[in-house]
């Protein structure tokens, strides 16, 4: 007997997107090298909001991302894209972090990219093989 999923509620979706929001911030200024106190500072907030930030207590408003962006030198779509469904923003997340490798380095992860993907396609058509 086969059962349906159930869709998560809107609050889990939030708590979700807050979660991922808060790991994208977290992953972007340690990338530069800043504190929280400092981002804190550079935005004109207390440290504690930035804390409940990255910890997905709280989800800053679009005024807040749009100076979090400005601040940490990304776009407000680097901040919303992390953990995202969609393919687009997938290969946007791969993209961003291929920056700063060279090119051999950057020849290295699509290879791998590339053989892993195909690997797992070839996983699902054995599956779907069998179940024929």
């Amino acid at each position: 007997m086969r059962t349906r999923s159930i869709p998560p509620s809107d609050d889990a979706q939030d708590a979700l997107l807050a979660a991922r929001v808060g790991t994208a911030i977290a992953e972007q200024r340690r990338a530069r090298g800043l504190t929280q106190a400092k981002l804190a500072e550079m935005i004109d907030l207390e440290q504690e909001a930035i804390s409940r930030w990255e910890r997905g207590t709280r989800v800053p408003t679009l005024h807040r991302l749009q100076q979090l962006s400005d601040a940490l030198d990304c776009s407000v779509d680097q901040l919303l894209q992390r953990g995202s469904k969609r393919p687009d923003d997938q290969m946007a997340a791969i993209a961003d972090a291929l920056e700063g490798l060279d090119n051999d380095e950057r020849l290295l992860v699509v290879n791998f990219v590339q053989q892993l993907a195909e690997m797992l396609r070839g996983k699902h058509r054995s599956k779907s093989s069998r179940r024929k």
